[in-house]
């Protein structure tokens, strides 16, 4: 495959197929185009016989992803012309809302293709980034990499693209109540010892750790990773999972409105 978007970008090692979210200069933050790009390109790799494993990285190697671009719905608010701060703030809303039902989306993607999918986790992975992660079957992270949930302190729930499902049962639910109501910032070390990461690595050994994992798992029987994963995907717990992620949306776009403001001008929330 070639490239499909520049805010993704895909290339094909071996039964591996590499996506990177390539925004770095806004740390990897998601746009709603870049998402709907990032499903697109997750189901065709899927789809592809010649494929076996995806794995997710960011560009550059200061974040892995910073979670939603809170500076472009601000522009599109902005471009709108608003009439008045109320009429801003429903805008704004509206963006969030859009932006996290994307989330949502991807997270689904992840658990219906019947390909693994590793997260190589080039930096801080904040918010949805950190819920990208966190969805993915399994993360390799760089020994500079940190997980935290960017909105936990500015009055937002902490909930999206599933986190609420995925993390407790990847770290327990005590370690994810903390992490996710503390907001504070998770080394990889902390986050290797607790189960999230399987492994950690210099950032000049990401790529090559993550195409070594992913061909070993390549070279599985073609029909036991795929069903591994769909028995994973589909236990008892799953209709939890799919009930979860739509309210997990709403309640990070309604809990407080003034985060993306307050994210902006580099203060705390208004309650």
């Amino acid at each position: 495959m070639g490239n499909y978007a520049p805010d993704i970008l895909s290339q094909r090692d071996g039964s591996v197929e590499v996506l990177t979210l390539n925004r770095p200069e806004s740390l990897n933050a998601f746009t709603a185009g870049m998402l709907d790009h990032l499903g697109w390109s997750l189901r065709s790799a899927a789809a592809d016989p010649r494929c076996r494993v995806i794995v997710v990285t960011g560009a550059g190697d200061q974040a892995f992803c910073a979670g939603v671009d809170i500076k472009a719905i601000e522009a599109v608010v902005a471009s709108s012309h608003p009439l008045d701060e109320g009429s801003a703030e429903d805008e704004r809303l509206t963006g969030f809302k859009k932006l996290h039902l994307g989330l949502s989306q991807v997270a689904r993607t992840i658990h219906s293709i019947p390909v693994p999918v590793i997260a190589a986790v080039n930096g801080d992975a904040v918010g949805g980034g950190f819920a990208l992660a966190a969805a993915a079957d399994m993360r390799i992270a760089t020994s500079n990499a940190t997980f935290s949930d960017g909105f936990a302190n500015r009055g937002v729930s902490g909930c999206e693209m599933g986190l609420s499902y995925f993390l407790p049962k990847l770290v327990s639910a005590p370690v994810a109540f903390d992490w996710m109501l503390s907001g504070r910032r998770v080394g990889a070390d902390e986050a290797c010892q607790v189960g999230l990461v399987r492994r950690v690595v210099e950032s000049s050994e990401l790529l090559a750790a993550a195409l070594e994992l992913g061909e070993m798992l390549a070279q599985s029987a073609s029909m036991t990773v795929p069903s591994a994963k769909e028995g994973m995907s589909t236990g008892p717990d799953t209709g939890r999972r799919d009930h979860d992620l739509p309210p997990e949306s709403s309640n990070q776009t309604v809990v407080n409105a003034d985060a993306g403001q307050s994210f902006l001008e580099k203060r705390r929330s208004d309650f």
